[in-house]
């Protein structure tokens, strides 16, 4: 599918009087049910209702208009089945990075000189998380969404990918850990929160007040962790709910329009 194909939202209804579907068993779909259903919706382009999970400060600044000297990047959106279920890597940044520091995001960076956006999302993918992707199918492209804060046009790249047969090597200047959230928590609306962060403003040095952000986020649950320690060069691998870590920003709007194409 080309590039070109992006599915635009719809911002015609309120977050606040939308009905909330039940959930879905994705977890009972095969691989290739689950992928002619993305490629239809994904190829169909049928208009969907803006997302919920636009922070209240963004002003619409995830759909643009983007600055014409704005970056290009793309992000791989990959689902693969283990243990019956389906799952959806992501990444925790480390706190020293520059941008989005300490959040929770899909393995994706800049489409380099001589690549499209497919192919950069795979080079990101095993860059970030030190496992080739196989894919199986490739199934579209979600809308593209515009991070304000680091100026890049963000392309989602949703494909179908076989489940990694080893443990991930993620590098650690990019990832902290690598969290596998299964697919069937975005479909569940008791897993959806609201983010408060407080931050503090200066005049100078001195504190002269807190400035509050809220912004809608998804809870994970039932997610496997893999923490990247850089000081031993270890990686351990561990089951645990998540309940402290949200998702929130463009990973959550990218990821809120995939769970609308599944309900």
């Amino acid at each position: 599918m080309s590039p070109n194909h992006r599915r635009q939202l719809s911002p015609t209804q309120s977050p606040n009087t939308q009905m909330r579907a039940p959930a879905i068993d994705v977890d009972r779909w095969s691989v290739g049910q689950m992928g002619d259903l993305l490629s239809r919706q994904l190829t169909d382009r049928r208009p969907l209702r803006a997302s919920e999970m636009t922070p209240a400060l963004a002003y619409g600044r995830h759909q643009g208009p983007f600055r014409q000297a704005s970056r290009l990047a793309a992000v791989a959106v990959t689902l693969y089945q283990r243990n019956s279920r389906w799952w959806i890597p992501l990444t925790l940044r480390p706190q020293f990075l520059k941008h989005h520091a300490g959040q929770i995001c899909l393995p994706g960076g800049r489409v380099e000189s001589g690549e499209d956006v497919y192919g950069a999302a795979l080079r990101e993918f095993r860059e970030e998380l030190g496992v080739s992707c196989q894919v199986t199918r490739f199934c579209g492209e979600l809308a593209t969404q515009y991070v304000y804060a680091s100026d890049n046009r963000v392309h989602p790249i949703v494909a179908i990918v076989e489940t990694p047969d080893c443990d991930w090597c993620p590098d650690p200047g990019e990832v902290a850990e690598v969290i596998e959230v299964p697919l069937a928590t975005l479909l569940d609306t008791r897993n959806r929160t609201t983010l408060v962060r407080e931050k503090p403003v200066r005049n100078g040095d001195q504190v002269v007040d807190r400035m509050s952000f809220r912004a809608p986020a998804f809870r994970t649950r039932d997610a496997r962790t893999m923490t990247c320690d850089t000081q031993a060069d270890r990686l351990e691998a561990t089951v645990t709910p998540l309940a402290s870590r949200l998702i929130w920003g463009a990973t959550a709007i990218i990821l809120d329009e995939l769970a609308q194409l599944l309900r």
